[in-house]
């Protein structure tokens, strides 16, 4: 018990150094302190899943309130037109990212045998590391458009952005458990919120796709946010299905998963690139209609 406590301390205090060297010095040592007695309250109710459930709305607010401390001391600045201008080029990084890791899949579909080497958890390197910029990317989007789609558009947009959010902050929570309890047994309650954050992500691009084709807010390829929500069934199909792991339905799919949606990313990000026709609020269209 002593050694979750310990793992648990120090790991707050290597994400303290998120926060501005000043605030540290005032206040770290303090929120230290109180998250160790939050700790070993919910340790003594519970037992480690009380102490991994305290760790996810730990992460998810520490990690918001560092960037509010930074932008507060003015050491991280950025504005609402700088994020909507980096949408595009982000986009274009996070659907490269996941083109390379199609080619892991790729590699098991033809080379059974890699199953068991490197290009097993090749493909998952550029998928973890694409969260961060698709995480800002996302909320580029959502700022840009939310105000040229309808109702259903904008509700997929929120889903968009909860259900990349939601996965970071599972794949923290993963690693936490990973560190303060390998010894835990394997249960299935991550795959269910693995796929709950899967079908907000999916639900949200169809939304937002289908009111892309009504209103076109983007310069041109107006299908492709309805092909990204799409293409999360293939990572989903292989389960309804009952397919095996390594069956080679299942590495079509996934590879399909991977490249389609990749590629669909790389040409939105280089139409939200496009300023040959700026999206205009809905009403500002409406009004030259009538005006016209």
């Amino acid at each position: 018990m002593l050694r979750k406590f310990l793992v648990s301390e120090w790991l707050c205090r290597a994400l303290l150094c998120l926060y501005p060297k000043e605030f540290r010095a005032v206040y770290g040592q303090q929120m230290c302190l109180t998250f160790r007695d939050a700790c070993r309250t919910a340790y003594r109710r519970n037992g480690i899943f009380a102490l991994l459930a305290l760790w996810l709305p730990t992460l998810l607010d520490l990690f918001k309130s560092a960037l509010e401390e930074r932008a507060r001391q003015g050491e991280f600045t950025m504005s609402k037109t700088k994020l909507i201008a980096l949408t595009g080029p982000l986009t274009v990084l996070v659907g490269a990212m996941w083109l390379a890791a199609s080619t892991g899949e790729l590699v098991i579909l033809f080379e059974p045998a890699s199953a068991d080497t490197f290009w097993d958890v090749f493909w998952l390197i550029p998928v973890f590391l694409s969260l961060v910029p698709m995480l800002f990317a996302l909320i580029g989007t959502r700022l840009r458009f939310h105000q040229t789609v309808g109702v259903p558009g904008r509700l997929g947009l929120v889903l968009i952005v909860a259900g990349c959010a939601g996965m970071i902050g599972f794949i923290l929570a993963s690693l936490v458990m990973g560190v303060m309890a390998p010894e835990v047994e394997q249960v299935t309650w991550p795959d269910h919120v693995m796929a709950v954050c899967l079908l907000s992500f999916m639900i949200g691009y169809i939304l937002f796709g289908v009111d892309a084709l009504k209103y076109s807010p983007l310069p041109r390829w107006n299908l492709l946010p309805l092909l990204v929500g799409a293409a999360v069934f293939f990572r989903f199909g292989p389960d309804l299905f009952g397919v095996r792991n390594y069956h080679p339905f299942q590495l079509a799919a996934y590879f399909l998963h991977l490249a389609v949606s990749g590629a669909c990313w790389v040409l939105l990000g280089i139409a939200m690139m496009d300023k040959r026709r700026e999206s205009q609020p809905r009403d500002d269209l409406a009004h030259q209609f009538l005006e016209t």
